[in-house]
């Protein structure tokens, strides 16, 4: 117990003082996170790598264990498996959030950092190998236990990743999570995951001395990476240690709200057609600011929410399986409600409606676009071969199924094409159109003053006529100029009579 209580204290300390002055160094050498819209709500310029404070105050105890011989330095140097996870995954963390703060880098960069954070922590032996579940035996992952394991790892770091958005919260939920986890740990007789959490919790309670609202530092990804991992790493350790007690269904209870915020990400982000990666402004946090309530207020809410959560671990593990299976079953009701007094539903439903308005505006420019193009190559008085091949582009972008166009007069050349049509299926079976419900028929009369040049006639599916109006205008656009076309072209027309006609008294020309 004495050792607990002194590397608690040693790392708080050393917090407090080395967090006080990487914030005078960063604002000296103007490292600070400016507010410039997007996720931020911060208003003034505030200095970041506070987690650089956090992780070195974390160490120094355990460095200092070197120093002093006893049963914990004896089984924390005994345990390769764990060194090898802290020092090999836990500096690729701490490198990738440290490049991120100081020039910032991709999203898949950093998960491919946490990917192969997470490959260390498997080969080093740390593993994930079974998980307890109510009324079961433990079961047992075997050759599940690789992406299982490397799937925690860069669940949990992620998932307090993306809660750190707010003063104080990121570091608030790390000490509650790590405290219950340390309470766990220490009854259940695992010494060394106890001592880490009593690290890990002292130095993040010495940050928080300057990360409340209104916060003078930010964590920034060294910090909320790293904090992430630890608590992976250790929960990982826990069930290894004790799988029929401390499983790691546990552990995600411990950690369901940063876990619940992530996924409520990735599912709104998926469902929204919108990048996985994509920042946004609707995390929890964001949420409870725009119903009006303050930062305080927000981390105490969601502080309570983890409580709560935690306390539902503890019936978890160490009620019988009755009362285990209903905390289990207690999240589903709540995660409704929560979602249902979040909005996520409308939410989703209003970036679904945008990003289908996003598509018709696409759409709309790129067909405007191409029918500029036709009507360019019309004024250059084509031929009727190209004016059918441009015509058949046009149909194409404008997801037409039919075109026709006929013509009552032909071209004093010779050349007797009285009809020219197109089908995006192809030649019609015996020249008869195959009828297709839910189709639209437009038909456009081709005439200027007294003089009828023909009939433009285009059918499409109801279904693909998102923004009708604008649709119509394009299909008008078509006909107008035609019309124009012929109009220039009168000269060398002549009437259809004066044509010799076919054995059905008119040449019909399919396009293709």
């Amino acid at each position: 117990m004495r050792t607990y209580i002194i590397a608690f204290v040693l790392s708080l300390l050393v917090s407090v003082l080395l967090t006080r002055l990487i914030r005078d160094a960063a604002i000296r050498w103007n490292l600070v996170d400016v507010p410039t819209g997007g996720r931020r709500i911060h208003k003034t310029p505030v200095p970041r790598l506070g987690g650089l404070a956090i992780i070195i105050a974390f160490a120094m105890p355990l460095i200092g264990l070197f120093y002093w011989d006893n049963r914990l330095s004896d089984a924390l140097f005994a345990d390769r498996a764990l060194l090898i996870s802290l020092v090999g995954g836990g500096g690729i963390i701490l490198m990738a959030g440290i490049i991120d703060d100081l020039r910032g880098i991709r999203s898949l960069v950093k998960l491919a950092a946490q990917v192969a954070a997470a490959l260390v922590v498997y080969y080093a032996g740390v593993r994930i190998e079974a998980v307890s579940v109510p009324f079961f035996s433990p079961v047992f992952l075997e050759y599940l236990s690789l992406p299982v394991t490397v799937f925690w790892v860069v669940l949990v770091t992620n998932a307090v990743n993306l809660i750190d958005g707010m003063d104080g919260l990121a570091g608030g939920v790390t000490v509650l999570a790590g405290g219950t986890l340390m309470i766990m740990s220490g009854i259940e007789g695992n010494i060394l995951a106890a001592l880490l959490l009593c690290c890990l919790v002292g130095a993040t309670l010495g940050f928080l001395v300057y990360n409340l609202n209104p916060a003078s530092i930010f964590m920034g990804d060294t910090g909320s990476l790293s904090l992430g991992f630890l608590l992976s790493l250790v929960s990982i350790h826990s069930s290894q240690k004790s799988y029929t007690l401390f499983s790691i269904v546990a552990a995600m209870l411990v950690l369901g709200l940063p876990i619940f915020d992530l996924m409520m990400a990735v599912v709104r982000r998926f469902l929204s057609g919108k990048p996985i990666f994509a920042a946004d402004q609707h995390h929890i946090h964001h949420i409870l600011l725009r119903k009006g309530l303050s930062q305080s207020q927000s981390v105490i809410l969601l502080f309570g929410a983890a409580v709560v959560l935690e306390t539902l671990a503890f019936v978890f593990i160490y009620a019988d399986d009755r009362l285990s299976a209903l905390a289990i079953l207690a999240l589903v009701p709540l995660a409704a409600l929560t979602v249902r007094f979040l909005g996520y539903d409308r939410i989703i439903a209003a970036a679904r409606r945008s990003r289908v308005m996003e598509n018709v505006e696409e759409q709309t420019v790129h067909q405007s676009e191409r029918v500029e193009v036709f009507r360019t190559l019309a004024r250059s008085q084509p031929d009727l071969e190209t004016l059918e091949a441009g015509l058949i582009a046009v149909a194409s972008e404008l997801d037409l199924e039919h075109l026709e166009l006929e013509l009552n007069f032909t071209l004093a050349s010779g050349d007797d094409r009285l009809r020219l049509r197109w089908s995006r299926g192809g030649p019609q079976i015996s020249g008869e159109q195959v009828h297709i419900q839910g189709l639209t028929t437009h038909c456009y009369p081709l005439h200027l003053g007294g003089l009828v040049f023909g009939e433009l006639r285009l059918e499409v599916m109801r279904d693909r006529e998102i923004f009708s109006p604008h649709a119509l205008l394009l299909y008008q656009s078509i006909a107008d100029t035609l019309t124009l076309m012929l109009a220039e072209r009168s000269g060398a027309l002549v009437p259809r009579s004066g044509n010799a006609p076919t054995a059905s008294g008119k040449t019909e020309i399919s396009w293709n």
